[in-house]
């Protein structure tokens, strides 16, 4: 039978906090790349902007579904996955959008599962420009599966320190702003205001920080056929480094895109986009680090799926 005193109790507690602290940072450090596992930023935004800002809502002027998964660090054990659904329309005989968002991360035994509501209002400002302002309000959920790591101690026991979970439920809002044409987007974003924290055996683990986006592109015609389009994000976390994104795309017709993008991390990688219909575009890139402390690639899948009662709406291209 085994008899734990006060003093081992505290020590217990205190091994379970100090591990908890370090899966928590390998958390948010695998996923260095989207800046915070809080507000991803997925390779593909320019082409799922509501990712990024909320003020992105019903910029496409019809019914648009989204489905993503991306898979980082390709063949290692735990590494971090993310899956994610959204929606977004216009409300009829109104400026306004509404939408909603579904993202699960998973990072070995911690995992975060955050539902947003979105809404946004639009002021014409030119013939086919439009600025939109827009908010979001949900709810994340982080737990740490720690009895999955069965730690053994020397006795050929499990610890009983990890054999219980950690989980918090935060709420959370973000803002933006956000100004597109049928050739141009700049926006602006906050999409995390409060900064929650993680309360665990009575010690307060910051978890979610303010995070700042910026995003622009352009599309250039460079002939009857070929479309260029280059676009640049970039984000800063309170507290931490600014860092950037930048790629290209290149559309030929109306038939998708292939591109290349760049990010601060010294991470490159590939894009390739298809429009299968007027109404279903498929997308992918797969990301390699050409850090020589990073050798595993990412791949990530985004599939986009518009309906709208406007024909012309459907058949005119989408470049963001």
């Amino acid at each position: 039978m085994l008899l734990l005193t006060r003093k081992h109790s505290s020590l217990f507690a205190s091994r379970r906090l100090i591990l908890f602290f370090m899966l928590l940072g390998m958390f948010l450090l695998g996923t260095k790349q989207v800046e915070a596992q809080r507000s991803p930023t997925y390779t593909q935004y320019m082409f799922n902007g509501l990712v990024v800002n909320p003020a992105y809502t019903g910029s496409q002027k019809a019914m648009a579904f989204t489905a993503a998964y991306r898979s980082q660090w390709t063949g290692i054990k735990g590494a971090p996955e993310t899956q994610l659904f959204s929606m977004h329309t216009p409300v009829k005989f109104s400026r306004s959008s509404v939408g909603g968002m579904l993202v699960h991360d998973q990072a070995g035994v911690l995992s975060q599962t955050t539902l947003n509501g979105t809404y946004s209002y639009y002021i014409p400002v030119s013939a086919h420009g439009r600025i939109a302002m827009g908010g979001q309000l949900g709810l994340s959920y982080y737990r740490a599966n720690l009895a999955d790591l069965d730690i053994v101690t020397q006795g050929n026991t499990v610890d009983p320190t990890f054999m219980a979970n950690e989980g918090d439920l935060m709420p959370n809002l973000g803002l933006g702003v956000y100004y597109y044409s049928k050739t141009t987007y700049v926006g602006i974003a906050m999409p995390t205001v409060v900064n929650n924290k993680w309360k665990s055996n009575d010690q307060e683990i910051e978890a979610e920080h303010r995070h700042y986006f910026l995003t622009a592109g352009h599309v250039f015609d460079l002939n009857h056929d070929l479309k260029l389009k280059p676009n640049v994000l970039l984000r800063w976390v309170e507290g931490g480094p600014i860092h950037y994104d930048i790629n290209v795309n290149v559309f030929f017709r109306d038939l998708g895109s292939v591109g290349v993008s760049y990010s601060l991390d010294n991470a490159v990688s590939g894009l390739l986009e298809v429009n299968i219909t007027n109404q279903l575009a498929f997308g992918y890139s797969y990301g390699y680090s050409i850090n020589t402390f990073n050798r595993w690639g990412t791949h990530e899948f985004v599939l986009n799926y518009r309906i709208s009662k406007d024909a012309h709406i459907i058949r005119s291209p989408r470049y963001f």
